[in-house]
């Protein structure tokens, strides 16, 4: 691992144990095992810093969502595809999850880098949403809408899964909460 991705992960486990206020760039250093000095040659500022952390993390999260994604399957299998794959995601990397969920609510964290962060899992999402509401197969409603839904669903699932799962009983297969999401917003 070099130098930088070190400091990015040194920052990752950092907020994820004491949170983004918590986290000055000394204990930074330290995690990382290098001097502050040798951060500032990566990164002018903290919020540089956790700039380019959240669209580090944004990345891993698309590139997963993305794995054997087949654009040109009908429309319920991308939807099935898809969101498993950001389920799984979820389950799989709860400190990630954490970290980006405290993270776009950020200062730091601008508009801007959050739609850049974010151009590639949209387009793919609106894509399957804009396709299945042409096709008749899904509601007629915004595709933001249906996108939060669904993201809101799972999201908040897995997060109860990993913290919890004592207090959610049983776990209900991926699939078995890809079927209700689907069912959600199908016309």
């Amino acid at each position: 691992m070099d130098k930088r991705q070190c400091i990015l992960e040194a920052t990752a486990e950092l907020i994820a144990e004491h949170g983004l206020q918590s986290c000055p760039m000394s204990a930074v250093a330290r995690q990382a095992g290098c001097g502050a000095g040798t951060i500032y040659r990566y990164f002018e500022t903290k919020d540089e810093l956790v700039q380019e952390l959240y669209l580090e993390l944004m990345k891993r999260m698309t590139e997963h969502c993305l794995t054997d994604y087949d654009g040109s399957a009908c429309v319920k299998l991308r939807f099935f595809q898809f969101w498993g794959n950001f389920y799984r995601y979820m389950r799989t990397n709860p400190r990630d999850c954490a970290l980006l969920e405290q993270m776009s609510a950020c200062p730091a964290i601008t508009d801007g880098t959050m739609e850049r962060a974010a151009t590639a899992l949209h387009e793919v999402v609106f894509g399957i949403l804009q396709d299945g509401q042409a096709q008749q197969v899904l509601k007629a409603c915004p595709e933001k809408v249906l996108s939060t839904f669904v993201y809101g669903a799972l999201s908040t699932l897995a997060k109860k899964y990993n913290c919890a799962p004592e207090l959610m009983g049983e776990e209900l297969e991926a699939q078995q909460l890809l079927a209700l999401c689907w069912d959600g917003i199908k016309a």
